[in-house]
């Protein structure tokens, strides 16, 4: 997954990849450690998810914060609009937060 936001490019991926760019041509590889599916720009935060219910949460991409999500299903995807951020995952799973 890919999104920008506050000035920068953030991408997530497998065995934990995260990259940003300030570009979108020049990427700096980060890690979590974590394998992430999806990630979104919103509110302020940049947003990832992953297997296991996973969410991590990042002011700058950089340095990320694990949150619980109450499930343990596979997370796929995850966007923000209109004030909410919603995940959405494995057997229809879909969760919100402001």
């Amino acid at each position: 997954g890919v999104t920008y936001g506050n000035g920068t490019f953030v991408a997530v991926g497998e065995g934990g990849t995260v990259l940003t760019s300030q570009d979108g041509m020049n990427w700096t590889k980060r890690g979590t450690g974590v394998w992430l599916n999806g990630v979104t720009y919103g509110n302020g935060i940049f947003v990832a998810v992953g297997p296991l219910g996973i969410i991590l949460t990042s002011p700058n991409g950089v340095s990320w914060t694990p949150w619980t999500s109450g499930t343990g299903n596979s997370l796929l995807g995850v966007t923000y609009g209109n004030g909410i951020f919603v995940a959405v995952g494995l057997s229809g799973t879909i969760l919100t937060s402001p």
